[in-house]
């Protein structure tokens, strides 16, 4: 004779859906957004004051002020040309 246990039991919640990223880095695919007024993308400016790109605070990863990859840096440190 087999004696089932009646304890009540708790569902699994169902799988959390990832949050869909506003501002997604093109590199590393994480979120780069704040809110309406600020990002955190930090930014490159040249020997003028002129903002020339911007940088991934996650991977590292260089881009231009139209989001084209110019340098991607890897696990190791080493630096690549985009």
């Amino acid at each position: 004779m087999v004696i089932q246990s009646l304890l009540h039991m708790q569902k699994k919640p169902k799988a959390t859906r990832k949050k869909k990223a506003i501002d997604p880095c093109p590199v590393c695919d994480k979120d780069l957004y704040l809110d309406n007024k600020y990002t955190e993308k930090i930014g490159l400016i040249d020997e003028y004051d002129k903002l020339i790109g911007w940088v991934c605070p996650h991977c590292d990863s260089e881009f231009d002020t139209e989001d084209h990859l110019v340098r991607i840096i890897g696990s190791s440190g080493q630096r690549g040309e985009a």
